[in-house]
């Protein structure tokens, strides 16, 4: 038998240990292979999309890729710890350190070559699904099924990298020179983990003060406090695994009451050290899935929410702007609609810009009649206001002012509308009387005003607008909203940031729940011999059930509850922040991810309580 028949039939004969490594990188392939299989789709014409999404939809395949290959590593590393008894064999039997990095080497490209062609033939049995869906979500009626020949080979060689870049970074995990230690496995003596007050109150203060200035945040704060809070939450999100929690397990365990009734001194006993164990998987898992949670929910918030912000950021249908007077352009609008019978109402005016003192950019200056003929075409009530007066026109206007300076003329600020007359680009704009207006001295701008009762049936006026005029370059004097088209294209927009946190998303709960499972594999055969022995003194099958179930359930939702928390307090931010409705989609997708965990923990619980049972009964 030679070394490659050797590695083969020890992948075979070591299925179970390496079932869920290979299973998890199958469905990751599968993963891989749908998002190329979308990106290179004919009908998907990504060269002609902006490009900040051309990087986005490069970005999310860099990302996933690298997490997969992390992924692949830490599976084999672990993996290859919990055989170290077997390598020291081989050592011993007279195996040299390059014939075991052969074998490892032929096992892993054995196992990612074919998890890659499974996870192809996965992708193929459901790709009809996938194109359908991806298609309505990235903005298009439907995507045809082709047979995707690049993405699989991209696929296939991805994987087939990952088995030997991975198989060469293995060999820093097993040293020849450490054969009396490999012989004796990964058991040492446990310590009785330490805590620190001072980190425990550091890790309260820091979770404390993060969450405060999440759900504090307003839109000209928030941009200041992502990075710090971010930092915050990291930081005690660390200091929570590794010493919040056991300090909390210790104060059980000083209450003899608690701690001495029925089995809670095993299962509290046992998650202290669990725990403590875990402390970095657990820190991984956790972050990562508030990653992908609160990119998920922040990105579904807004999909779903586009159409209602486009309505607040573009109140009319076509708004055109320019120095010049120059109506060659609001003419052809209005030709076309009338050519298409469309009904519409129109208005025409002139805004001013000026730095005000004590600001440091420009406002936009209207006159009381242009604001009043602004604000019937959408049927919005006006504010009334006196001469020595002004009124804000802006959602954007978070501090309350009392007055405004304009070239020397004090104006008492009076109201605000909350709703926008103008685009959103033009931020806070001051309404004024007209003759006070008259003596603002300002760069003037002329401004065309058309709106229609339903705007996206005007999207064929948009694209010819387009096709005669060319893309727009949206200056501080010369703009043109058009909302059909803006609508569009922020569908395209976010629809493809969503398909890509979505699979960074899957990429990310899968491997991160595969984490936990290789754990447990790591466990069970120490569990199997504890419990064996605490069954013959008189333990019952039904307390050890109990016992299990609670420390299983602790390793498998303990971090991922840790990590919808951290996600609800990153999603309040957008809500307090941009007024975001985003209850139903943070509801949505982190009760369909714990919805999914729990299932998966009822699965690997019942497995790990038959291989319990099985070893009780031997």
């Amino acid at each position: 038998m030679n070394l490659r028949e050797f590695a083969a039939k020890n992948v075979l004969r070591n299925i179970s240990g390496y079932f869920d490594y290979f299973l998890s990188s199958t469905i990751s392939a599968a993963l891989l292979f749908s998002f190329t299989m979308i990106i290179f789709h004919p009908g998907f014409q990504a060269d002609l999309l902006p490009l900040y999404l051309q990087k986005a939809l490069n970005m999310t395949t860099i990302i996933a890729y690298l997490f997969l290959s992390f992924f692949v590593f830490y599976s084999v590393s672990v993996f290859l710890k919990s055989r170290y008894k077997e390598f020291g064999i081989l050592y011993i039997t007279g195996s040299s350190k390059k014939q075991i990095q052969r074998m490892i080497t032929t096992e892993n490209i054995l196992i990612s070559s074919v998890a890659g062609v499974l996870g192809i033939m996965l992708g193929l049995v459901f790709s009809k699904i996938l194109l359908a869906v991806s298609g309505k979500l990235l903005g298009y009626s439907a995507l045809g099924f082709y047979f995707p020949t690049k993405a699989a080979v991209i696929t296939f060689t991805a994987f087939l990298i990952i088995g030997i870049v991975i198989s060469l970074l293995c060999s820093f995990i097993i040293k020849e020179d450490r054969v009396l230690t490999l012989l004796k496995g990964s058991k040492k003596p446990k310590p009785e983990p330490k805590t620190s007050i001072f980190l425990t109150v550091i890790c309260i203060v820091l979770l404390a003060t993060g969450y405060y200035l999440s759900i504090t945040a307003n839109i000209k704060t928030i941009a200041n406090r992502i990075i710090p809070v971010t930092t915050m939450v990291i930081a005690a999100t660390y200091l929570l695994f590794s010493q919040l929690s056991i300090f909390i397990i210790k104060l059980i365990k000083k209450n003899k009451k608690v701690y001495r009734n029925k089995t809670k001194m095993l299962w509290v006993s046992n998650l202290l050290y669990r725990v403590k164990d875990n402390t970095r998987i657990f820190f991984l898992i956790t972050i990562t899935s508030a990653v992908a949670l609160s990119a998920v929910g922040s990105v579904y918030a807004y999909w779903r929410d586009k159409e209602e912000q486009i309505n607040r950021s573009f109140p009319q249908a076509f708004f055109l702007a320019n120095r010049d007077n120059n109506k060659s352009r609001a003419d052809f609008i209005e030709n076309a609609l009338k050519r298409e019978r469309i009904d519409y109402t129109k208005t025409k005016g002139e805004m001013k810009f000026i730095i005000p003192d004590g600001y440091k950019e420009e406002v936009a200056i209207i006159k009381e009649t242009a604001y009043k003929e602004l604000a019937a075409m959408i049927s919005l009530g006006t504010i009334p206001f006196n001469e020595d007066e002004s009124i804000i026109v802006s959602t954007l206007a978070q501090k309350e002012k009392k007055s405004i300076i304009l070239n020397n003329i004090e104006l008492k600020l009076t109201g605000k509308n909350d709703r926008r007359i103008l685009p959103a680009f033009y931020g806070e704009v001051y309404v004024v009387k007209d003759n006070v207006y008259e003596n603002i001295k300002g760069a003037k701008n002329y401004f065309w005003v058309f709106n229609v009762e339903n705007y996206k049936s005007t999207l064929k006026i948009c694209k010819d607008y387009h096709n005669n005029f060319g893309e727009d370059k949206i200056g501080s004097y010369y703009n043109n909203f058009l909302k059909a088209n803006i609508l569009e294209g922020t569908k395209i927009a976010y629809g493809i940031i969503l398909f890509s946190s979505i699979f960074i998303g899957l990429i990310f709960l899968i491997t991160t729940a595969s984490f936990l499972y290789n754990k447990c594999y790591m466990d069970i055969l120490e569990d199997k011999k504890k419990y064996k022995q605490l069954y013959k003194i008189g333990l019952t099958y039904k307390e050890i059930k109990r016992i299990l179930t609670i420390e299983i359930g602790v390793l498998f939702l303990f971090p991922y509850i840790i990590a919808v928390i951290h996600s609800f307090f990153a999603l309040s931010s957008l809500k307090y922040a941009f007024e975001l409705e985003i209850t139903t989609a943070a509801f949505l997708v982190m009760g369909g991810m714990m919805v999914v965990q729990v299932i998966y923990f009822l699965v690997i619980r019942k497995s790990y309580l038959v291989e319990i049972k099985r070893a009780l009964s031997s």
